[in-house]
């Protein structure tokens, strides 16, 4: 084996052939990984939006109506009380100080709240998110094939008020027409 290697390391040209082999290879590697980071800095930017949760709500309501009733299409209409909230991370400083004096003391308190940034790629700098808190239901309205006929409305009513955590007045029932 040492013999091979020695032989190899007589002739220029395959030393050469063998180091741009290995440079190519490091080149390749680093494409991939730069492309996976791109994606994933794209996943990061792409933030969640209150319509996108509406749709997935609509979605997952609409599977639950379809496993009830048996209804292809089901129609099923949420409404949300607001958008996406976010808590930032912050830095609070509380300063107190007291005075006393001949006849009276004195004491004061002051507070300085400020928000933690990070760097973003681009050079610039963004407050830190703790926390993304989704907006609350207001109301759901549910047409389906069946949803006239009072043991199956209850089922759906029951269904969505445990699926989503709101009460029954939050939640309308109605029976679509044969289609």
């Amino acid at each position: 084996m040492n013999e091979k290697i020695k032989a190899l390391t007589k002739n220029p040209k395959w030393l050469i052939i063998i180091g741009l082999g290995g440079i190519a290879l490091i080149f390749l590697s680093s494409l991939f990984t730069g492309a996976k980071a791109q994606e994933d800095k794209e996943k990061i930017k792409s933030t969640y939006t209150a319509e996108q949760y509406c749709n997935d709500l609509e979605k997952d309501i609409r599977d639950i109506v379809i496993g009830i009733t048996g209804d292809k299409n089901p129609t099923v209409v949420v409404t949300l009380e607001s958008g996406i909230r976010y808590s930032y991370a912050s830095a609070d400083e509380i300063d107190t100080s007291s005075s006393t004096g001949s006849s009276n003391d004195q004491s004061s308190e002051s507070k300085k709240q400020s928000y933690i940034t990070v760097k973003t790629s681009d050079g610039g700098e963004q407050a830190l998110v703790v926390a993304e808190i989704m907006p609350e239901v207001r109301g759901v309205a549910i047409i389906c094939n069946g949803g006239s006929q009072e043991p199956v409305a209850e089922k759906i009513k029951n269904a969505v008020m445990s699926a989503l955590n709101i009460t029954s007045k939050r939640v309308y029932i109605s029976g679509g027409a044969v289609r």
